[in-house]
């Protein structure tokens, strides 16, 4: 059976990497067998909310976003001690890097 991987690359609207809790954009990579089988860009807003709701909400929004989609790998340019701490939880692989994220697929 070939392992699927499910990557989100946090992008801003350029789709240019930024922070996890800020992205506007995400794109979600569907891998399975080493292919990319499915690439998607969704708006999730985490760059409002992360101004707007309590740090440990803001965290809970992102961890249900991941859970939902099952996601096990995670491409940005950055993200702080208690975002990383709460992706290690889940077991979500994090990769920090700059520039355009289609450069890391």
């Amino acid at each position: 059976m070939l392992q699927e991987r499910i990557i989100i690359a946090v992008i801003d609207e350029s789709g240019m990497l930024t922070g996890i809790g800020r992205a506007p954009r995400v794109t979600i990579i569907h891998e399975k067998g080493g292919k990319i089988e499915k690439i998607e860009e969704i708006d999730v807003g985490w760059d409002k909310a992360h101004e707007t709701e309590q740090e440990g909400l803001h965290h809970a929004t992102v961890a249900k976003f991941i859970m939902q989609h099952k996601v096990n790998e995670i491409i940005a340019s950055g993200a702080g001690p208690d975002m990383r701490k709460m992706l290690e939880r889940l077991g979500v692989k994090i990769r920090i890097g700059g520039g355009y994220y289609k450069e890391y697929i």
